[in-house]
């Protein structure tokens, strides 16, 4: 089975449920997609990740936002290449 990360929350993705539908080629993981397969907005990922953060770690709701926002900040899904124009 392949492993790979989430390209917007950087979720390890191994299992087949991580996948959105089983699909191993996705660059998201099943949290990250509708049902549709189309990445959710940032704002609800961000939220979702926070939570996460808040209540698996046990830090506070704004340790965990930044921790997020420095995070997505460096993820694919949120900072598409850069086109050169000439």
């Amino acid at each position: 089975m392949p492993t790979s990360i989430c390209k917007a929350c950087a979720r390890l993705m191994k299992e087949k449920t991580d996948f959105p539908r089983g699909n191993f080629d996705s660059d998201y993981c099943a949290d990250c997609v509708d049902n549709k397969g189309n990445l959710k907005p940032r704002e609800i990922i961000r939220v979702n990740m926070i939570r996460y953060r808040v209540n698996n770690t046990g830090i506070s709701q704004e340790e965990a936002a930044e921790i997020v926002d420095n995070l997505m900040r460096s993820l694919p899904a949120w900072n598409p290449p850069k086109v050169k124009t000439t």
